[in-house]
């Protein structure tokens, strides 16, 4: 899901294996700068990284110049594509990873786990998981507090803002300097209950951008499940689902997105920022 830290990880990798490469290229928001530039722009973008070359401009659906093929096969290249969302984009963009030097290594970022799994074995595919309690209480606080440590009567409170979040780093590294200038209780759960009651709208708009990329058939079932079938049974819910026209193949859609999931008792759950953005959106 959007905010989970897959694009920090994959930053922290890009800068710890960079120097192995003769070539690297961190291509950065590839959904937005697509929507914004397109495709052309950003395979120059990232050629030109890789070559070292500021006038390449490649305009045609395929590498034409068996120069320029030529080149690229000799570059041993790190490259990561971060927030991809289709698989068209990455076959326009790094096409046969034959294509690069042996050793060569591409990291994907995605929040659709279906467009890794077209390309590539399962055992290549890292889910990032939430932060534990413990590791989102100190990310937290070192914001809140900036790195000092809390007062006991914050304790308490500093754990309800991380069990509200559950463990999604950027909704804790956006929360945590709100409440650094509070030095008093009571502004403490004044902020509380209006988040509460107003929702982050920078972590809301984050979150969002995976239900704009839904069809659909698949935004319908999802306001569905956070509305009024989060935590019931999966079979009732594709029966419900049926009954009011949906097709509930967009279940599997939306697991793929990692927008909900299922529990081992066969039940829909879905992360409460998630539920909340969906009452903001029918509200």
């Amino acid at each position: 899901m959007g905010g989970i830290g897959k694009t920090a990880l994959a930053d922290v990798v890009f800068h710890r294996l960079s120097s192995e490469f003769e070539a690297s290229c961190f291509l950065a928001n590839v959904r937005e700068e697509l929507e914004k530039h397109g495709l052309n722009h950003l395979r120059n973008k990232l050629f030109r990284e890789i070559l070292k070359d500021k006038d390449l401009n490649i305009d045609t659906p395929s590498i034409g110049s068996t120069f320029t093929r030529e080149r690229i096969s000799r570059k041993k290249a790190l490259i990561v594509l971060d927030d991809a969302n289709g698989s068209s984009q990455l076959e326009f963009l790094v096409g046969d990873h034959d294509q690069f030097c042996r050793g060569s290594l591409i990291i994907i970022t995605t929040r659709d786990r279906s467009l890794l799994e077209e390309k590539v074995d399962d055992d290549k595919i890292y889910e990032v998981e939430r932060l534990s309690p413990n590791e989102a209480l100190l990310l937290f606080q070192s914001l809140a507090f900036e790195n000092k440590s809390p007062k006991v009567e914050f304790s308490e409170l500093s754990r309800k803002v991380v069990y509200d979040v559950k463990g999604i780093p950027l909704a804790l590294k956006t929360l945590g300097p709100l409440f650094l200038p509070h030095k008093r209780i009571e502004d403490w759960e004044e902020e509380l209950s209006k988040l509460k009651k107003f929702p982050y709208e920078e972590i809301l708009s984050v979150l969002r951008h995976s239900y704009n990329g839904l069809e659909k058939n698949e935004r319908e079932i999802f306001l569905d499940i956070a509305c009024f079938y989060k935590g019931m049974d999966m079979d009732f819910v594709i029966k419900m689902i049926h009954l009011h026209g949906f097709y509930a193949v967009g279940i599997k859609v939306l697991i793929a997105k990692s927008l909900i999931s299922i529990s081992t008792s066969n039940c829909l759950e879905m992360h409460d920022m998630l539920q909340e953005m969906s009452w903001a959106i029918v509200s």
